[in-house]
């Protein structure tokens, strides 16, 4: 049995330049609007946590994290495979896309 270490990451630490695949028996992408309207509102909360007006983009990166989950990989030759976590993963990832694609367009 292959010994399981956790560590802590950051959804940047994550997503940059990584490739993760997915095995053959996972489930397919489920979440719909409710999982992904919860996810945004626990982000959001978060945030309105430590949230001032007054802040600056230095002070906010100090703010406290949030927890998303255990995210579980099952590490291969060239790439992991993700075990658990492929619905937050693959949620985030699409919205990261999309804030990309809408601030661009302001």
């Amino acid at each position: 049995m292959q010994k399981i270490i956790g560590k802590e990451k950051s959804l940047s630490d994550l997503l940059s330049n990584k490739k993760y695949t997915i095995h053959y028996y996972q489930r397919g992408y489920r979440w719909g609007k409710k999982q992904i309207e919860e996810l945004i509102d626990d982000l959001t909360g978060e945030f309105y946590e430590f949230y001032d007006a007054d802040h600056s983009r230095d002070m906010v990166k100090q703010y406290g994290h949030y927890y998303l989950g255990s995210i579980v990989f099952s590490s291969g030759e060239n790439q992991a495979a993700i075990i658990d976590g492929q619905q937050r993963l693959t949620s985030l990832t699409l919205l990261l896309i999309y804030l990309k694609i809408w601030c661009s367009l302001v």
